[in-house]
């Protein structure tokens, strides 16, 4: 009787222990679910401030920040467009709504004639279509008088026309 009575204590013990392990198992698993969720989001909020690819996606996020712009609201992009020659262009662009701050720096460019960090500090931006390209247009700046400033261009996805 006695060993019976200790093989059921054991047992209890067993399921008790094999319980909190299922319990212990259940929660690692749905923290790595939480932080493989959360990193992901993370990653395309990053991928829709720092835009590198020039592709439509990148169109429609620039044309939102202008829209943004237009709309009284603040925003900012970091835009390095693939190289051709020489290094990377790097756009930072600011906008609190009602003055977009649009700087670009060609320091790592070693082709580039005047390498540096151009600011332009202006009043409106705006989007222009040509044939093959979509530019971006800054007017209103400080100190360029009525002068437009074409900041960036981004050629059209022309295959798929």
């Amino acid at each position: 009787m006695l060993i019976l009575k200790k093989w059921g204590e054991t047992l209890n013990n067993t399921k008790l222990t094999i319980s909190i392990l299922v319990v212990i198992i259940v929660l690692l698993i749905t923290a790595l679910v939480f932080q493989f969720i959360t990193s992901r989001d993370q990653r395309n909020q990053k991928d829709e401030f720092v835009l590198h690819r020039m592709d439509q996606a990148d169109v429609k996020r620039l044309d939102e920040m202008v829209l943004r712009h237009q709309e009284g609201k603040g925003d900012f992009l970091l835009v390095i467009p693939p190289i051709v020659d020489g290094g990377y262009w790097i756009h930072d662009i600011h906008s609190n709504g009602t003055r977009v701050t649009w700087t670009i720096d060609n320091t790592r460019d070693g082709m580039s004639g005047e390498r540096g960090k151009q600011e332009f500090r202006c009043g409106t931006v705006s989007k222009q279509e040509s044939e093959y390209t979509y530019d971006y247009v800054l007017n209103q700046c400080e100190g360029m008088g009525e002068e437009a400033v074409y900041a960036l261009s981004v050629l059209k996805d022309i295959e798929h026309k």
